[in-house]
């Protein structure tokens, strides 16, 4: 495996495209990879939609999470060069103050557009040092990869059960924050629900905590794609400090923003990912945003 994908990556992109048209023919009429997943989360997001047009959000975005795994395997022969050609930012001089005073942020996105692409991109293009917190994969060899190619511009790259350790430690340092924190969290940690996209989801609370311990600025980055191969971020500030303990302003925040990104391109959304696969139960893990109707989803015995 190590070899093929070391072979494949150093095909041009036209190439490694050729073969996501046809792996996409596999992954979405032969193996039918989590159609039924898919098709019910868009059902549920976006209800107001016809079938047809649910059906072409859906292959929209078959092929484009097979674009994003081949440009994932890109990854590892294409220049900073290239990649920074592919990149447009859109509204840069809304954070370049911060960068030239040397404040450090906290920035925020979604697995959405060119994440994979971006998360190298950033320290190059911000000249700035770039800490992306992550979660390891569960499979050692894909997370070796994935490392290899994230860090390879610059970026440090802190697994999620050592980041609050090594924000402490670098607090007084200039330095940015990235996270995409918007898969489901793990069934032990805490989670914060509240409505996305019509039904419960729970999110980390760490990107409400961080914002807490480092009283940095919150921006939230879009990725929206242009066209195969090509992106457009755009930067939004989210929240500022002060920030009161358990307020969850910045949380609730990067919620709505999430949604209005993917709103505004959902074929390049993780609709794949089972964010709402598990049900809020009420007991000490769970934390609920102040508006979350408790009554229509809680049991009756659980409900304060």
């Amino acid at each position: 495996m190590k070899l093929l994908i070391a072979l494949l990556a150093k095909l041009p992109l036209p190439a490694l495209y050729q073969l996501s048209n046809v792996l996409y023919s596999l992954a979405y009429y032969l193996v039918r990879y989590r159609r039924d997943i898919v098709r019910s989360n868009l059902n549920h997001a976006f209800p107001e939609k016809t079938l047809a047009e649910i059906i072409s959000i859906e292959k929209a975005y078959y092929r484009f999470i097979c674009d994003n795994f081949m440009e994932a395997i890109a990854s590892q022969n294409i220049s900073a060069e290239d990649l920074n050609a592919r990149f447009e930012f859109s509204n840069l001089e809304l954070i370049q103050p911060y960068l030239d005073n040397k404040q450090s942020l906290q920035l925020l996105s979604i697995h959405q557009g060119g994440w994979e692409w971006l998360v190298q991109l950033l320290p190059y293009k911000l000249n700035a040092p770039v800490d992306a917190i992550y979660k390891p994969l569960h499979d050692d060899f894909f997370d070796a990869i994935f490392l290899a190619n994230r860090s390879k511009l610059g970026t440090q790259l802190i697994p999620s059960n050592k980041a609050m350790k090594h924000i402490l430690r670098k607090r007084k340092e200039f330095h940015l924050i990235t996270m995409t924190a918007d898969q489901a969290p793990i069934r032990k940690d805490k989670k914060y629900w509240q409505l996305f996209f019509n039904r419960p989801a729970p999110f980390y609370l760490g990107t409400q905590k961080i914002a807490e311990l480092t009283q940095n600025p919150v921006v939230y980055f879009r990725v929206h794609r242009v066209k195969r191969g090509y992106y457009k971020v755009t930067f939004e500030i989210i929240a500022q400090p002060p920030y009161a303990k358990n307020s969850y302003q910045v949380i609730d925040n990067y919620i709505a923003a999430m949604q209005r990104a993917i709103t505004a391109q959902p074929e390049t959304w993780l609709w794949s990912n089972r964010k709402w696969r598990r049900k809020p139960t009420g007991d000490s893990t769970d934390i609920f945003a102040a508006d979350f109707p408790k009554q229509q989803y809680l049991p009756e015995s659980d409900q304060p």
